[in-house]
Formats: structure tokens, sequence, C-alpha cells
């Protein structure tokens, strides 16, 4: 989901409005960008600065993909599919297509034709092989360890054979750890903006006119590392033609001028019980807890009212029609359920984090306070203990405390990196499944559904772990994460997708 607040004003609190669809421009520029656009050239005037936190090494293939330093690589390295304009869902890039074999072990792609690198080279399977073995020797085991080999059948098709079934492999090829690239300094890539020049500081984007998907609107782009977010606000006042990216929520309605994109990100702030010991061994002790939290006033309170609540353990961009497992606050009902299920007179001891995450820009100290507020205001006792990061996955690891409080930021945006990582038996040892949840239907269902090709039936499977999730709340989600980014008011068509990534194609300069 995304929200655009539009000519932000210090002095005003203005609401989200929907973009508006079309600007009105005299005939004569009108005919002007016909004319360009017929030509294959952009507006060679045409420029823009990006405020980034930070900028990625070029000298590679990127192993961990970070939006805030990583974001524009997709605008020059393109992968076989991508994903759709403002979502978690596939597309084609590179390939035109793909087919899926019986045993549901081989992914084949056809290429799409006269595709060319930035170096002037074509594209061919060969090449696409090439480039995806050596991404295999660099990348996440945990994004490719299921590929047992890549083989290219003629100069048209590559086919990835698995070791075994598993439905999530098509989102991880739009990811930009697997984007296809040539050998070179930088490396040489495909999509509509070429690296003109690099610097530890700054990258320069140039269109690429030999695009096979039309050339961009604008000539130029400058990516620059402003990592001091007074320093990248400024520049919105200073610059006529920039984007800053990464703008904390607190920020977001402050600014003056230009326009606020805030778009609900594939990630997940949650409030954790170990469910493997006394007392949230019991699900009835969990639902006191959880009825005990005004998630919508918690988002209120530390987000300005840019983030809405949880509705579900998936955000809706990953799942959509999935039954909520919102619950309103109900301090009364949660005072006689934490009675039955002997929490009266208990403290509770839950653990936060020090520093802010990307589902959670307030700061785990913060969220703490609010929810220890809460939790008081309903009659629990509540201390807090607060931790470094890796301090606090080691308490969580020896299940130090009784709740905790935790978070997710999906890769791939697919309903598998969520639930199977967080909630499945096998992901306890390897710390993800937080909670030591075990639910041997949970178990079955979530493996299934890696198996099973994306269609009704697999969105139908998760519907059915959810609904057995919502009951026995292992964990309670707070709040999705959001991607705010602000830009002056001459640029039109930016805007940041769920997994943070960000297309440049189609912006365009406003006359």
């Amino acid at each position: 989901m995304i929200h655009i607040l539009p000519e932000l004003n210090i002095i005003g609190d203005p609401v989200l409005i929907i973009k508006r669809a079309s600007i009105i421009l005299t005939a004569a520029v009108a005919l002007l960008l016909l004319l360009l656009l017929s030509n294959g050239t952009p507006n060679e005037k045409s420029s823009i600065l990006i405020a980034a936190p930070g900028l990625p090494e070029l000298n590679g293939r990127i192993s961990v993909f970070d939006p805030k330093r990583d974001g524009f690589l997709p605008n020059v390295y393109e992968g076989l599919v991508r994903f759709k304009p403002e979502t978690c869902q596939i597309e084609p890039c590179l390939a035109t297509g793909w087919r899926l074999s019986p045993d549901g072990r081989t992914f084949t792609f056809e290429l799409r034709r006269n595709v060319l690198f930035h170096n002037g080279q074509r594209l061919n399977a060969d090449l696409v092989k090439a480039s995806f073995e050596h991404t295999l020797r660099n990348a996440s085991p945990f994004l490719f360890g299921m590929v047992e080999s890549v083989s290219s059948p003629d100069a048209r098709h590559v086919a990835f054979q698995l070791n075994h079934p598993y439905t999530p492999f098509l989102r991880n090829l739009a990811l930009p750890q697997a984007a296809v690239s040539l050998p070179g300094h930088p490396p040489s890539g495909t999509g509509p903006f070429r690296i003109k020049s690099a610097n530890d500081h700054e990258v320069t984007l140039a269109a690429f006119k030999d695009y096979w998907n039309g050339v961009p609107r604008v000539e130029s782009i400058s990516v620059k590392a402003v990592p001091d977010l007074g320093r990248r606000v400024a520049l919105l006042r200073k610059e006529a033609k920039v984007i800053a990216l990464d703008i904390p929520y607190s920020s977001a309605r402050s600014l003056t001028g230009g326009t606020t994109t805030v778009t609900t990100a594939a990630s997940l702030s949650y409030l954790g019980f170990y469910t493997s010991k006394s007392p949230f061994d019991n699900p009835a002790a969990r639902r006191a807890v959880a009825l005990a939290l005004d998630r919508n006033l918690l988002c209120k309170r530390l987000f300005y009212g840019l983030v809405t609540e949880a509705g579900g353990l998936l955000p809706p961009v990953v799942l959509e029609g999935q039954d909520s497992q919102t619950q309103t606050a109900d301090p009364a009902v949660s005072r006689n359920l934490a009675g039955t299920a002997g929490l009266n007179g208990k403290t509770l001891t839950l653990l936060t984090y020090k520093g802010t995450k990307p589902y959670n820009p307030a700061g785990g100290e913060r969220l703490a306070e609010e929810v220890r507020r809460q939790l008081q205001d309903a009659g629990f006792k509540v201390r807090v203990r607060c931790y470094e990061w890796e301090a606090l996955k080691k308490a969580i690891a020896r299940q130090e405390g009784d709740i905790f409080l935790y978070g997710w930021v999906s890769d791939n945006g697919d309903p598998d990196n969520f639930l199977y990582c967080l909630l499945s038996g096998s992901q306890s040892t390897r710390g993800f499944n937080t909670t030591r949840y075990e639910n041997p239907v949970i178990n079955l269902l979530l493996s299934r559904a890696q198996q099973v090709p994306d269609s009704p039936v697999r969105a139908k499977i998760y519907r059915q772990a959810l609904e057995i999730l919502n009951r026995e709340l292992p964990l309670v989600a707070l709040n999705y994460g959001a991607h705010v980014a602000a830009v002056t008011p001459g640029i039109q068509g930016f805007t940041v997708y769920p997994t943070g990534t960000y297309h440049l194609r189609e912006i365009k300069l406003k006359n």
C-alpha cells in the first residue's frame, strides 16, 4: 500500500490522498514529449539527485540486500523476473515466460529477444548461466541453496534444477542478488540506466538509449551518499530536483513543500512469547496479553499516523484476503483470562532492543515503554530489560524473561518467508522461530505450501495456517514497517516497492 502526502507544510498536518492521475500539459509541451519519446531520446538536460543513506560497492554482486544502500540497483541490473509495481507479485523481465516441470524441481525460462548489455553484448543463455553460477558461489544458501545446477539447453533457454520443489525460488529470482550481469568494473547490466561514473560518495546513472523496454524519461540521475538525515532533508530545500530516501516518520509530516510517499513494507514488528515454557505455553495466557494491547493507539503514538496496526501476521501486500489477527483491546477480558491462566500477581519481564529497526523507527526502548504502559493499565506488572541487538538475540535464545520485542524483514515478500521462517518447528534451532512454537499441523501446511505452485490452492493453504495461528497466538503482530521518501514538487512517478527497491524508468519531470 502506498500513500502520498502532497505539499507538506510545517504548520499543517496533511491527510493522505491519492496521487494525482494526470498533470495538465500545454499542447506544445505534450507535442514535444511525444516527439522525444518517438525518437527514443530522453530529455538531454533532465537530471535528478537521489540522497541515500549509503551506497553499495559496485565491484561485484551483492550477497545481502540493504534498501538504504542498494535500492537503485534494479535500475542497472535486471533479473529474469521482477516484482510488479508496488507489489510482491512476479512478472517477466529478461525472461518472457517460464514453465515448471511436473515434479516441481525444474524451472525453465525463455529469454527475451534483442536485449543488450550496457557494453553492447547481446543477452543469451550462456551468459545468464555464467552469471548465475557466479551468484551461487557468493550468495546466501538461504536464497539459492536449493539450486542443484544451472543449464543452457539452447541460446534462448535457461533451466534451474532444484534439489527439491520450492515455489518461493521464483520470487528469489526477482531479488537484486539474482540480477544478471557481465564481469567488469563496474559489472555491466541490462537495465534502463547504466553506470556512467562511481566513487565512494556518488554514483552517476545515465539513461541507456538501447534499453529493451523503452528509453527512460530522465537523462541523468545522481545517487549520492548522505548519511546525515538533516543534510538529506536540507537538500529538499536547496535543490530543485531531489529525492530523499529513508525519511523518519517524525520528520515526514514537518517537511516544507514537496511530496512524501509512504509504502507499506514487507516487514513486521511483533511481541513474542516463549511458547515452550510456563506461563506462555498456555494459549489463554498469550491471549490475555494480546487483549491488553491497543495496537492502533500504539501506532498513533509512536509512528505519527503514517503506519497502521498489523491486521495479521502477513502484510496485505504479501497475502490478500487473510483473516485478521487484530482484536479490539479489551482490558476486562484480559484480566479475566490472566486470572484463569495464573498470571495474576506475576511480574512479567519484557526484553527489548536498543536503537531503531526498519519495522520500528521509534526504537525498541520507546516501543517497550508503550507496551509496558498498556499492560500495566490492564493490571499486569511489567519490568523491561534492554539489550544491544546481538545481546538480545542471545538472551532470547536462552529464553530469558517472559516476553520480548522483535521483528522480521522479508527478503522476497513470499508468505513462506514470514510463516515458515518465524513459526515452523524446524527453524527454532536456526534462531528464526524465536517463540519456539511447535505445531505438527502448521509444520505440515507450511512445508506443503513450499511445494505447491503459486495458485489459489497455495493461498488457501496459508489461510488455513493463519486460522490456526490466530487462535494459538505464538506472537502478536504489532505493526508493519514502511518505506518513507520525500521528493521535490517537480518530480513525478517515484515510489518505493514493498521490498525496498525503487524504479526510475517511469520518473518524469513536471514542466
